[in-house]
């Protein structure tokens, strides 16, 4: 009998996760893919679409896109925790974006720009 980790580890299987390490070749991906991986689109739901539209548009530019992301992420903690401690996360949050390396690659992949530090 094989012995079984709780986590799943060691015991044969699990579900395959998409498109983490895919190495397909760009031409073989649509145009849309590449611009939105791994559906960041399909999941960011109507007011991150609405943003990103803006931003596409030029009506706005990087910064603002993602200090948008940012308070959408954090809105439903207005009026559940205190609002300094709202806006501690959301600029956590912020500079998450603007510094860890996957998330400014998933920026780069879906909005074709780095992202900066903020102030």
């Amino acid at each position: 009998m094989q012995a079984m980790g709780v986590d799943g580890i060691g015991s044969g299987g699990g579900r395959p996760v998409r498109d983490v390490g895919a190495s397909e070749p760009a031409a073989v991906r649509s145009p849309e893919a590449s611009r939105d991986p791994a559906g960041v689109r399909a999941a960011s739901g109507p007011a991150g679409s609405v943003e990103l539209g803006r931003l596409e548009r030029g009506e706005i530019d990087l910064n603002r896109y993602l200090d948008a992301r940012a308070d959408a992420a954090v809105r439903h903690l207005e009026g559940r925790l205190p609002a300094e401690h709202v806006a501690f996360v959301r600029h956590a949050l912020r500079e998450q974006i603007a510094s860890d390396p996957v998330l400014i690659e998933l920026v780069r992949r879906t909005t074709g720009a780095v992202p900066t530090p903020t102030e």
